[in-house]
């Protein structure tokens, strides 16, 4: 049994609060972040979940962010990060100011920070959180898991990393259930870097879907070639943007291949987004001959996509890594035209003639 406090009312979040209150016997606090007040207000009020479509079990409590006292935060030996990338200032300041000293620090949300050193890669919130946050302490959750599926208990496979892997270990003991299986990994930054990876991937990929057509359907060849060559590129970014954190020299780096992007956080989470959700929206509409602008001005207008918040963190450092060979441009097709029709608003445009490229 653990004091777990999940901060984040929404469907992530709110499923792993059901997971390891129903299953697990834990203690577990719902905190809504400012954006969560009807969440937390449907809770309060019949127990139901607007966003997952389920009741929410008693043994949970909801609590508004401001009603969240320091005896709650303290007491927690586990606190859960499950905002969306723009609430993570919110999750930090929040841990910091009720004096929060948990056992560990486990981390949903998933993004990239743009480096302010032109020449260095985007950061994971494995590396930027810990001028922040006790790098001992945190844990990163990823793979393919829609949220919905998890609080009905369908069987799902995720992966937890930790730079200390025996917090990863005792971690797990208090979510893992008969569905919810729990692979441990050290690759920390690694995990990080799929989880943010795969959504901007997934823009690409799902362009296919929207591009190429056969009798009014969606055709599979394109779609799987660009799958296949989505995870090969992961690979590749996984390793240039943990490279900064290790102390081997570029020549001495890991084999691109031996990186989660081959497994749960990547290949996995990647198939689970390109079925469907926000990314995979944006990229079926840029494959139908849309611009960017467009499409954010028309029928995604307000719509958070975090693949292309992704994206735009990536620029900057990606390009200068081309510019001095820092990354090998012609192993990247997937990338460039992903990132040029965010950078120049221009469609999207992928040259099949440039297939296979093998990492």
């Amino acid at each position: 049994m653990a004091n777990i406090t999940i901060l984040g009312a929404g469907v992530m979040g709110s499923a792993l609060a059901v997971t390891a209150a129903s299953h697990n016997d834990n203690n577990v606090w719902l905190v809504g972040s400012p954006l969560d007040n009807n969440i937390i207000d449907s809770i309060d009020h019949n127990r139901w979940h607007p966003g997952l479509n389920i009741d929410i079990p008693e043994g949970i409590t909801a609590l508004h962010d401001q009603s969240l006292s320091t005896g709650v935060a303290q007491q927690a030996d586990i606190i859960v990060i499950g905002v969306s990338s723009p609430g993570v200032d919110w999750a930090v300041q929040t841990i910091k100011e009720l004096g929060a000293n948990p056992h560990c620090v486990a981390l949903v949300t998933k993004g990239l920070v743009a480096s302010v050193n032109e020449g260095q890669p985007p950061s994971t919130y494995a590396t930027a959180l810990t001028s922040e946050l006790p790098a001992d302490k945190l844990l990163g959750i990823a793979g393919p898991c829609i949220a919905r599926e998890l609080s009905l208990g369908i069987p799902t496979a995720v992966t937890f990393a930790a730079t200390q892997i025996d917090v990863a270990q005792q971690v797990r003991q208090h979510f893992q259930t008969d569905y919810y299986r729990i692979a441990l990994h050290a690759d920390f930054i690694g995990l990080e870097a799929c989880a943010a990876l795969k959504n901007f991937y997934c823009i690409g990929v799902s362009a296919m879907l929207g591009a190429w057509q056969v009798e009014g359907v969606s055709a599979k060849n394109p779609v799987a070639a660009l799958f296949n060559q989505a995870v090969i590129e992961m690979g590749i970014l996984c390793e240039w943007i943990r490279q900064p954190a290790d102390s081997c020299e570029p020549s001495q780096a890991r084999d691109p291949y031996n990186v989660p992007a081959f497994d749960l956080p990547g290949m996995g989470d990647l198939h689970v987004t390109v079925g469907g959700g926000r990314n995979s929206r944006l990229g079926m509409l840029l494959g139908q001959g849309n611009t960017l602008s467009e499409i954010v001005s028309g029928p995604m207008q307000g719509v958070t996509v975090e693949g292309l918040d992704t994206g735009r963190q990536l620029l900057r450092g990606f390009n200068h890594a081309l510019a001095t060979d820092t990354l090998p441009a012609e192993k990247l097709p997937l990338t460039r035209s992903i990132l040029a029709s965010i950078e120049h608003d221009q469609l999207f445009e992928f040259d099949f003639t440039g297939l296979p490229v093998l990492s």
